[in-house]
């Protein structure tokens, strides 16, 4: 499997980089198998910090074709997700960023659930994604490619120039951003506008989001390195908003008309407040420091309960799940692990003999414990009643607890 080894900033291209947070390494973290392999190649896990302009990337870098070509998450199954979609469409709408007729291109187009509720508004779509399995069930103009400047061209010439780009949670899964951002320039209509949604480092650091680390993040978002790398482009932050969705997230909108005196005032205090956590080391230190603390109580009571004969589960395959439960290292404890996701139902979690079970039949295992990997969508998982009255559930983040 190709991968290298990031040995200078993403956006700045210094090669002062230093190591802020180093997790277990893992296996590719969405990369379920058939069959249970419990040599599956595991890549370093840790963040780097660029001293020159606070930019925080992934020491290593997967080739994406790789990582995605058999990607199995889609978006309507991530609870509350669809939900956020309608509102971002209601926001952008409330703008005019986007309106009846308005030509919009989506980069990572995913399962077409945000491109529904556009074509909805009578706006004219076209998306991108690289995820065979999923985009080819798919009724929308969709281009099943990774995008880049090379493909950027081509929709230009066949497409012309869109009013709105709009990237969720896709940015900070690109290794070649100044590639990314030149295309998205071209792809743009002079008053167009770049929307992107992405999980948020002030987010990680702040809740403890330690399962938002893994091979597909390969960059930590904050606003301000960012903003000055977009400028390069032709692309002017308007406006930045920290949001709750995914547990901590971040909304930039970038136009090419340049950033007005009020709006420089928004970002700035925007700015200061993220800076005082991403920029200071000790924020990653209290985070490794809780974190190490934390999962040698988990491992210790879950292996207590192991030498006693009661049966653990979890509930949550995510590509999250992971990176949690490799810095857990339960992997030999966990028996099996209930997910509503049916695409993922018979398979192995990465690099375990774990296998992924539809949760209707929860009662049927009998569990004594089930950690709850999906953490967010722990209220929605125990109003199913799947779970017997008498299981124990964990929850190991953002902090732990323990329920019955």
């Amino acid at each position: 499997m190709s991968f290298q080894k990031i040995n200078k900033c993403r956006l700045c291209k210094s090669a002062k980089m230093t190591v802020v947070l180093p997790l277990e390494s893992t296996p590719i973290g969405d990369d379920y198998l058939k069959v249970k392999n419990l040599k599956q190649k595991k890549f370093p896990l840790k963040l780097l910090r660029c001293i020159n302009c606070n930019f925080v990337q992934l020491s290593v870098n997967i080739d994406a074709n790789e990582v995605y070509g058999d990607y199995l998450y889609v978006t309507k199954t991530s609870a509350g997700l669809p939900e956020h979609f309608k509102k971002l469409i209601h926001i952008l709408e409330k703008k005019k960023i986007i309106y009846k007729n308005s030509k919009v291109l989506e980069i990572g187009c995913n399962d077409g659930t945000l491109l529904s509720f556009l074509e909805k508004k009578n706006c004219k779509v076209l998306g991108i994604d690289p995820a065979v399995k999923i985009v080819k069930k798919l009724n929308f103009k969709i281009i099943n490619d990774l995008y880049d400047l090379k493909l950027a061209k081509k929709i230009s010439n066949k497409y012309g120039d869109f009013d709105t780009v709009i990237a969720n949670n896709v940015i900070a899964n690109i290794d070649n951003l100044d590639n990314i951002f030149r295309a998205i320039s071209l792809n743009l209509n002079n008053n167009g506008k770049f929307v992107m949604e992405t999980f948020s480092l002030y987010g990680l650091l702040k809740n403890n989001l330690l399962d938002n680390i893994y091979h597909e993040h390969i960059s930590y978002l904050s606003i301000e390195p960012l903003k000055n790398f977009a400028k390069k482009f032709g692309l002017y932050l308007k406006s930045a908003d920290h949001l709750k969705v995914k547990g901590g997230s971040l909304r930039l909108i970038f136009s090419k008309s340049k950033t007005t005196t009020t709006e420089k005032e928004k970002l700035s205090k925007m700015i200061y407040k993220e800076n005082l956590v991403v920029k200071k080391k000790a924020s990653f230190e209290k985070i490794k420091k809780m974190n190490i603390k934390n999962n040698k109580k988990i491992f210790e009571f879950i292996k207590k309960n192991f030498d006693k004969g009661h049966k653990i589960y979890g509930y949550g395959a995510s590509v999250g799940t992971t990176t949690n439960i490799y810095n857990l290292k339960i992997q030999k404890f966990v028996e099996g692990i209930f997910d509503d996701e049916k695409l993922r139902h018979g398979l192995f979690l990465p690099g375990t003999n774990i296998k992924v079970i539809n949760p209707k039949k929860i009662k049927t295992f009998k569990p004594n414990i089930i950690v709850i990997f999906a953490w967010r969508y722990v209220k929605n998982i125990l109003l199913k009643k799947y779970i017997p009255k008498n299981t124990k559930i964990l929850i190991p983040l953002p902090n732990i607890k323990i329920i019955g």
